[in-house]
């Protein structure tokens, strides 16, 4: 398989959103990475791991004369690539004759270098050996990594991330309408939502009249920013009133749920309910799009999105889809349909290029969904690659 890492350049994911609170966190971690030289970031998938590790290592550049790498696990499926993802996001040579641990050690020695390993629950064993390697053969060396599991290994700083602190019940969350709504204790998760809201439906601010109300939400989402973000991009069609309904259904529906923590339940009921806000077309596209492990181009979310017209001896990406059952069903617009999943905090548009990518948590929905449908194949499931042509 063709790493999709082959074509990044293992660069800083540019912020496309405003980073709101983790102060205290931001501080913890540096001061880790000061005196230790393995920090991993655990936590609920929908946290925020991945944009607290970004935000420190943005913050560390200068403390680096080698730079800062950042590489996203979550595209590799095979333990043995982990070396050669290394390679390519530090621009090293790629050693395919000979130990290519070796080859990276080499590489490594005498460079000041903070790398970030993001996503390593999937090859705990494979990331634990892979940075025992590294550090041993670089002392000025340091890695930041993410997970919702610790690595486990000698010398390791496990920093656990909770979600963002919202107003306790029965609190007052504050009576000036003209209030930061972030300020005092408690209140991040109540400034997330307001930036999000304000995003989405310009206009929007947290006030004397819906403060309550917005601090209910949050304490329903219990401070999850990835549930706060999909809450608050409903703002656009609804109140705040009718989204705290809304969630409050969701709730009951998964209220007996045994399959997992309590925070874990309440992203899932999230996820759920924004899955049942999507229109056909867009639940259609969100599964097909589950198929890629990484990012993709606005061709591939095609190739694989689009409803396919048979023809003899054509052989589909893998993940790909028949056509609805229903022959009246219009044809599905995949880049209308794409535009409207970015507007809705599903897709995310990357900085700065062309590229796309389904966020971890709302991947693993669309492929259930996709799985339950019937169309394509599981094996197919995170196996294609992100551009075509």
């Amino acid at each position: 398989m063709k790493l999709a890492l082959e074509r990044r350049t293992g660069r800083l994911p540019a912020e496309s959103t405003t980073f709101v609170g983790r102060r205290a966190e931001i501080a913890r971690i540096r001061e880790l990475l000061s005196t230790g030289r393995l920090v991993t970031l655990t936590g609920v998938g929908g946290v925020g791991k991945t944009r607290l590790a970004v935000r420190v290592a943005a913050g560390a550049r200068a403390s680096f004369a080698d730079g800062v790498r950042f590489i996203d696990l979550s595209e590799i499926d095979d333990v043995e690539m982990l070396p050669h993802a290394v390679a390519a996001a530090l621009h090293a040579p790629d050693q395919t004759d000979g130990d290519p641990f070796d080859a990276l050690a080499g590489y490594l020695e005498g460079r000041r270098l903070l790398l970030i390993l993001d996503h390593c629950e999937h090859l705990l064993d494979g990331c634990a050996i892979l940075v025992n390697v590294l550090l041993a053969a670089s002392p000025g060396l340091r890695i930041l990594a993410t997970g919702r599991k610790a690595l486990d290994t000698t010398g390791e700083h496990v920093v656990p991330i909770a979600p963002l602190p919202v107003p306790s019940l029965g609190a007052d969350p504050g009576a000036d309408p003209g209030a930061d709504p972030g300020a005092g204790e408690g209140r991040e998760a109540l400034a997330l939502f307001a930036d999000r809201a304000a995003a989405a439906s310009p206009g929007f601010a947290v006030g004397d009249g819906n403060r309550r109300v917005v601090a209910e939400l949050c304490r329903r989402l219990e401070g999850i920013p990835l549930a706060i973000e999909l809450a608050a991009v409903r703002l656009r069609a609804m109140s705040a009133e009718q989204v705290l309904d809304g969630l409050d259904d969701r709730f009951r529906l998964a209220g007996g749920a045994r399959d997992g923590p309590g925070r874990h339940r309440t992203l899932m009921a999230a996820v759920a309910w924004s899955h049942e806000m999507c229109t056909p077309d867009e639940r259609r596209l969100w599964a097909r799009l589950s198929v890629f492990a990484g990012d993709f181009d606005l061709k591939a979310a095609e190739h694989v999105g689009a409803d396919p017209v048979p023809e003899p001896g054509l052989v589909p990406l893998v993940g790909a889809v028949p056509p609805p059952a229903d022959d009246a069903a219009p044809p599905l617009n995949v880049l209308e349909t794409l535009s409207r999943l970015v507007d809705k905090f599903i897709v995310r548009k990357e900085p700065g290029g062309d590229r796309y990518r389904v966020p971890d948590t709302l991947a693993r929905h669309g492929a259930e969904r996709l799985r339950e449908s019937g169309e394509g194949t599981s094996s197919g499931a995170g196996t294609a690659t992100g551009t075509c042509g």
